[in-house]
């Protein structure tokens, strides 16, 4: 089972890929191959999407994937895997979404990213069982700093388009719509907030006297 350091402040946590963590090779992976070719290919988009990152080795991929298939034996579904795809249908939603625009250079690697989890032939074929999307989570786990704001806003926005459509609102809403609504309000609650804190400080004010 690989091992997670979850940080619940962000939405993703890196996996332990350490080859020394995978434990008893799994008889499952025999057949597992991760030539330099393709090794190369998914470390030039790691590069793309997340610039600071180091190259990933074979032996840390396959020792991942030991670890996925170990603990698929004891039927414990991988939960790294189960959250990178959720993030991945929010990447799309996001891209597929003509309200929502983007900037064009964070547009075209969201879509190298997709092009790369489309393609029949990444790093680990998707057919195998169990590990057929774990080289994609790892690449997803990568990127999510690239894309997190990113996802973040885009959220928003949603909850925004749904209150929106609940109040019977038809004002036609895209990205600038909802930032500049998202400002109005910010100025609002800082409005607010001053004077909520003068009220207070008058009320804890103290008059002068003089003893006679």
């Amino acid at each position: 089972m690989p091992a997670y350091a979850f940080d619940f402040r962000r939405s993703c946590s890196n996996p332990d890929l350490r080859p020394e963590r995978s434990g008893v090779f799994t008889v499952g992976i025999a057949a597992l191959e991760l030539d330099a070719e393709s090794m190369q290919r998914f470390n030039t988009l790691v590069a793309r999407l997340a610039p600071d990152h180091s190259p990933y080795t074979a032996e840390q991929i396959a020792g991942a994937a030991r670890r996925v298939l170990r603990a698929l034996t004891k039927g414990q579904e991988s939960a790294f895997i189960k959250t990178r795809v959720r993030r991945v249908g929010e990447l799309r939603a996001a891209d597929a979404d003509q309200r929502w625009s983007m900037d064009p250079a964070l547009r075209a690697d969201l879509r190298a990213l997709l092009d790369y989890l489309d393609a029949p032939d990444g790093l680990i074929p998707n057919h195998l069982c169990g590990i057929g999307m774990l080289d994609d989570a790892i690449l997803v786990d990568a990127a999510m700093p690239k894309f997190r704001a990113e996802l973040d806003e885009y959220a928003d926005f949603c909850r925004f388009c749904t209150a929106a459509d609940a109040s019977g609102d038809t004002t036609p809403i895209d990205r600038a719509y909802w930032f500049a609504e998202r400002e109005q309000e910010k100025r609002l609650e800082a409005q607010l907030r001053r004077v909520r804190e003068s009220r207070y400080a008058q009320q804890n004010s103290t008059r002068g006297f003089r003893v006679r």
